[in-house]
């Protein structure tokens, strides 16, 4: 057995899901349209111990890690006189950082760290933010990919500096150094599934089930497998393979198709109410 499946049902197991409900929403009709108009735009929360960010350095660290410059319309953001948010575009993507000296509302943060099961002290680590720097990409939904990757680039680039303690995104709180290694797979290629896409787990009564939260941001719907015989481990990299073979080949799977790692192997797709997630998902049975 591997870490996570040694770990699961003891001391870090995921929240089950009457006690971490996303904000997914069955959606139809006007709800399904705003749903829609959402996809390609991303937002993440960093946690800050005090209200300061340096937004020089984090410009820096745009360009000189990432490549990445502000359009050369409108006014610079890094000589901007408000040091406290910075309003821009990239390649025709509106972009903005926000520093907010008040925690994330409500305790929102805080209930979703308990998610992360790899990082013991998540949630009292995020207890002791006192402020946040709010990210956010406006991106096109035609390509939420890259709008993806752009957001990336923006939190990675926020996330160098002392204050920091962790990020608030995709349904769950991460380390400052976690999501930078994963962030650095983009250099060599690949995509940075495990910032964009959070895996829970949690035990159903007839076995291990798991789900995808942050499909939905790129126009896919998420899924789920229910009371499975293999072990977290397995569906943990079985429904991450899935989210990078949707996302990297641009492919969509849809109710009463079937899908595998072979030719020979033919899991059914349906399509139904989400069992830890509010709205419809795709049920894999793996």
């Amino acid at each position: 057995m591997g870490f996570l499946d040694n770990l699961f049902g003891k001391k870090k197991q995921a929240p089950a899901p009457e006690e971490n409900k996303t904000k997914s929403q069955e959606l139809s009709g006007s709800e399904n349209q705003e749903e829609k108009d959402r996809t390609g735009s991303f937002l993440g929360f960093v946690l800050l111990r005090e209200a300061k960010w340096e937004k020089k350095t984090t410009f820096r660290i745009l360009r000189e890690k990432w490549g990445i410059t502000p359009d050369d319309a409108g006014e610079d953001p890094e000589r901007d006189k408000d040091e406290n948010m910075a309003v821009f575009w990239v390649d025709g993507t509106m972009c903005a950082y926000s520093l907010m000296p008040a925690p994330v509302p409500n305790g929102e943060a805080e209930h979703f760290a308990a998610a992360n099961y790899f990082w013991r002290e998540a949630v009292e680590v995020t207890k002791t933010h006192t402020a946040h720097l709010l990210i956010t990409v406006m991106g096109d939904p035609k390509d939420p990919v890259k709008a993806a990757k752009l957001f990336t680039a923006l939190a990675a680039s926020a996330l160098e500096q002392p204050e920091v303690l962790g990020i608030y995104t995709s349904g769950t709180v991460l380390a400052p150094d976690h999501y930078l290694k994963v962030a650095s797979d983009m250099k060599d290629g690949d995509l940075p599934i495990m910032d964009w896409i959070y895996i829970g787990l949690y035990q159903g009564e007839k076995g291990v089930c798991g789900y995808t939260y942050g499909l939905s941001s790129f126009g896919r719907e998420e899924m789920e497998v229910l009371d499975s015989a293999h072990v977290p481990g397995e569906i943990m990299e079985f429904l991450y393979d899935l989210c990078l073979y949707l996302l990297k080949g641009d492919t969509y799977i849809r109710d009463g198709e079937t899908v595998g790692h072979s030719a020979e192997e033919k899991l059914p797709v349906t399509r139904s109410k989400g069992a830890a997630l509010d709205g419809m998902t795709l049920k894999i049975a793996f």
